[in-house]
């Protein structure tokens, strides 16, 4: 038998395994047009050289240095850039690039500065956030920056219905 390495994957309790159940089931029935007007978002990390997981390769015995049976490498893994987005059935969102680790206070700032903007200027009225449940996106802090948000934004998304419905 071969050895194999095993699939890394985040541990879900009963509880939660349960809980996402009930959420898609909750979404079974949406619409083809309430599923449209989701503005999904989502941040990834991208190595700027080579991979940061596991590789493997296929080569004759013998020709462990053979060029062809090798993957090239630099120090300090090269580097990496972490970026964030969002998208809807339509249309996709500005790609912005994160300096740093990101934690809830540059979360924010993309929010405010990046994604309110989009959704503003988009054509399509989206009446669904849709993130996932990092810790940052769930923060107090975040939770207060939307209950904080300026009673004109809110206002500018109204008045602008009309012409995006």
């Amino acid at each position: 038998m071969f050895g194999r390495t095993p699939v890394m994957k985040p541990y879900i309790s009963d509880h939660n395994r349960a809980a996402r159940v009930a959420w898609a089931r909750a979404q079974l029935n949406r619409t083809q047009s309430e599923w449209e007007r989701v503005l999904w978002t989502d941040e990834s990390k991208f190595m700027l050289f080579g991979s940061d997981g596991i590789s493997y390769v296929r080569r004759p015995v013998g020709s462990r240095f053979n060029t062809k049976y090798q993957t090239p490498t630099v120090k300090h893994d090269g580097g990496n850039e972490m970026v964030w987005s969002c998208f809807s059935t339509h249309e996709v969102g500005p790609l912005n690039r994160i300096r740093g680790n990101m934690d809830r206070f540059v979360y924010e700032q993309i929010l405010q500065n990046v994604m309110l903007p989009f959704a503003l200027a988009s054509p399509k009225v989206f009446y669904s956030f849709q993130q996932d449940n990092d810790p940052k996106h769930t923060s107090n802090h975040i939770k207060t920056a939307w209950a904080q948000m300026p009673q004109s934004v809110l206002t500018n998304l109204i008045q602008s219905m009309s012409r995006r419905c």
